[in-house]
């Protein structure tokens, strides 16, 4: 290829109009550019170049520069040639291009343009918001949308990256923890924080290496990341790449470890995303520069095949200066991405702080393994999803010991009105056996004896696992208190929707018999010193039947239920629920606010 160098844009130019040439049939491939160290000659030159691929047995080192490698070169000092002669030509470039993985339809083509939408009801939230992410992820560049004023604006639109930070005036963005959601994520967590992980001693002066490297003070960032892609591929034993920045080309990252899959569903998995900045602070937050990264990565269409079949598990991370940040990023209805770590300082800046220094290699050892074991999701476990792999919107912990026994469940919709991608509660069914449903809940804390005791008394759902989130693996310990809950489905309605359901709903009359049942409730609580904290009319369960209502009336959501005098609310109460007085955030739960909401229930004014 013979064009003339025109702008410091010509490299990514070049890219870019490669990988139009694959467009829409292909998955854009990886391009990399090279000059030949001799200058090739305008007549036979393609000749010439390909006996010295052949005398080089196809490395391009051998006789080419790899252009990527001289970003911080001058154009000029590059190509090296007179821009004012008149029979001036610019340089012979090679183009070493991976072979393209062939999409099955064109993106753009018609006939899979509604698939998402023939998804059941059960998630229709979710993929009405997916469906708007494939098609309006964010577009410019990540670097200018992560600055204050961009990011306010893009978390003001109609699919924010759910990452905590919100506009004033717009819904909070929280999530489900990721953690839960892939075991990547919560290995990762489990052995950083282990102090008894055994490290190699080669990988401990590895990290010491780049302790030293990251204390130096640099102002060229081009260099910078040539460094820290080297010692990142050195340290976790992994090829990081450097892709080409073009807006035409999903890759925007400073550097990316991905999986080309090659077989259905096709796409190509980032493992890992990295934006770094020369300092922190420098070009905003690096951690949201690379959530942007990560949407754009994932929203490509060329990526749809892949998407629909996961719910696109990636670590995204940011180094600033000394300073690293590791996230866990997935896709449900909008991008989530959450962070698993502070920002870590990695600079050698104390004497006698080996302690220091082995902590930080836990960091990069755990995420090691935790990116071994992401690939080989991505290798192993992804199916083909036509239309629309509704497992992609549910944790991939989906097994609990009930009894002796472990059981596999599939998990069938989401339990909770509001934002989904927040939602912590499911219904499933099981995968063998009689296939009973079950509710499966993942908590913080929870009532376990305040539970039973109900239960025991048929005044609650039987409860029948509270375990770990992960049974197995060191994920096992990588949420923290987070636990499961399964309990019996109880077919019915809360007592909040047969209120609005009644004839008398607007005189705030509930079915005969409820409000004496569950004034029984807490009475056995309190008579075992315990209180359950959220009796409402939304945790009070009728269910389905003919006859006696009261006898039907169960109480459920037992999350912050326990011994009176100890348990407390959590922080972040609803602001739109009229509380007993005294009940606010942290404060201790006691009986008396447990009495004030029956009253309410009594009169219907519990909501």
């Amino acid at each position: 290829m013979v064009a003339e160098v025109r702008s410091d844009d010509f490299v990514a130019g070049i890219a870019t109009a490669l990988s139009r040439m694959f467009e829409p049939w292909f998955i854009p491939p990886d391009i990399s550019l090279w000059k030949p160290h001799e200058s090739i000659p305008k007549s036979g030159g393609y000749q010439h170049l390909l006996s010295l691929c052949k005398k080089h047995g196809g490395d391009l080192n051998g006789f080419c520069a790899n252009l990527a490698e001289q970003r911080g070169d001058r154009i000029s000092e590059v190509f090296s040639f007179d821009r004012h002669s008149r029979t001036a030509r610019g340089p012979t470039l090679v183009a070493s291009i991976t072979e393209p993985v062939r999409l099955g339809k064109a993106h753009g083509a018609t006939g899979d343009e509604d698939e998402c939408q023939e998804a059941q009801d059960s998630v229709g939230g979710l993929t009405k918001e997916f469906r708007k992410f494939q098609l309006t992820g964010p577009s410019g560049s990540p670097s200018q949308n992560c600055k204050p004023h961009n990011y306010l604006k893009y978390q003001r639109g109609p699919i924010p990256i759910l990452d905590g930070r919100y506009a004033a005036d717009t819904p909070t963005t929280i999530a489900h923890p990721v953690e839960d959601f892939h075991y990547a994520f919560a290995s990762f967590v489990a052995e950083y924080r282990d102090e008894n992980t055994q490290l190699p001693e080669e990988f401990v002066r590895k990290v010491g290496a780049l302790m030293d490297a990251v204390s130096v003070i640099d102002t060229d960032g081009s260099h910078r990341e040539s460094d820290t892609r080297d010692l990142l591929s050195n340290l976790l034993a992994v090829a990081f790449g450097r892709p080409v920045n073009s807006t035409r080309m999903w890759f925007s990252a400073d550097h990316l470890l991905n999986y080309r899959r090659e077989s259905s569903p096709l796409g190509v998995a980032a493992l890992a995303i990295i934006e770094e900045n020369i300092e922190l602070g420098v070009s905003g937050d690096g951690s949201v520069q690379g959530s942007f990264s990560y949407a754009q990565h994932w929203a490509h269409p060329s990526q749809k095949a892949l998407s629909k079949a996961c719910f696109c598990p990636s670590f995204v991370i940011s180094i600033a200066g000394p300073y690293i940040v590791i996230c866990g990023a997935i896709v449900l209805g909008r991008p989530v991405v959450q962070r698993l770590t502070d920002y870590i300082w990695l600079a050698n800046s104390r004497t006698n702080d080996d302690t220091n220094a082995l902590r930080i290699a836990r960091v990069f050892f755990a995420l090691g393994n935790a990116l071994t074991r992401l690939r080989s999701f991505y290798v192993n476990d992804v199916k083909p999803a036509k239309p629309l792999a509704e497992a992609r919107y549910f944790p991939l912990a989906n097994r609990a010991k009930i009894g002796e026994r472990v059981v596999e469940f599939k998990y069938l919709r989401h339990l909770k009105d509001g934002a989904q991608e927040a939602c912590v509660t499911f219904l499933a069914e099981e995968c063998e056996g009689e296939k009973r449903k079950l509710v499966v809940k993942f908590v913080e804390r929870y009532g376990v004896a305040a539970h039973e005791l109900l239960a025991k008394h048929g005044l609650a759902p039987r409860l029948l696992s509270y375990g770990d989130i992960w049974l197995s693996g060191p994920e096992q310990r990588g949420c923290g208190s987070r636990k499961m809950v399964v309990m019996e489905y109880v077919e019915g309605c809360t007592a909040y929707a047969a209120l609005c359901a009644s004839d008398e709903g607007d005189a705030g009359a509930l079915p005969e018999g409820v409000h004496g049942v569950v004034e029984r409730a807490v009475k056995l609580l309190h008579d075992a010193d315990m209180v359950h904290g959220d009796i409402r009319l939304g945790n009070i369960l009728i269910a389905a039947g003919d006859g006696d209502v009261g006898a039907r009336v169960k109480i459920v959501d037992f999350d912050w239920a326990g011994e009176a005098g100890v348990v407390r609310y959590p922080l972040h109460l609803s602001r739109g629920i009229y509380w007993p007085k005294g009940a606010v955030d942290y404060a201790l739960i006691t009986k008396a606010h447990d009495d004030d909401m029956v009253r309410r229930v009594a009169t219907s004014l519990a909501v």
